[in-house]
């Protein structure tokens, strides 16, 4: 398997594996400590950024995006 092959395997794994975590996210605290696992590494995308290029790319329904991305939202000191 080539080099961009793998990683082009490795990213979706990684989508897959966040994909997963996402739908079995049942309260804000869950949310937080699967957005703070992911910013402990600085190569990822920020949660936001993530879930809305998954949506985009219709890996996950509508209404999964829309109650993360409310979510991070009310998690979101400035958005007040």
């Amino acid at each position: 398997m080539t080099s961009t092959a793998q990683r082009t395997v490795q990213a979706t794994t990684g989508e897959d594996m966040l994909i997963d975590a996402l739908r079995g996210i049942k309260t804000k605290r869950e949310l937080m400590l699967l957005q703070d696992r992911l910013t402990a590494n600085p190569a990822n995308l920020p949660l936001f950024t993530w879930v809305c290029n998954l949506l985009i790319e219709r890996r996950i329904s509508r209404g999964l995006a829309a109650r993360v991305l409310s979510q991070l939202h009310d998690l979101d000191p400035s958005a007040s």
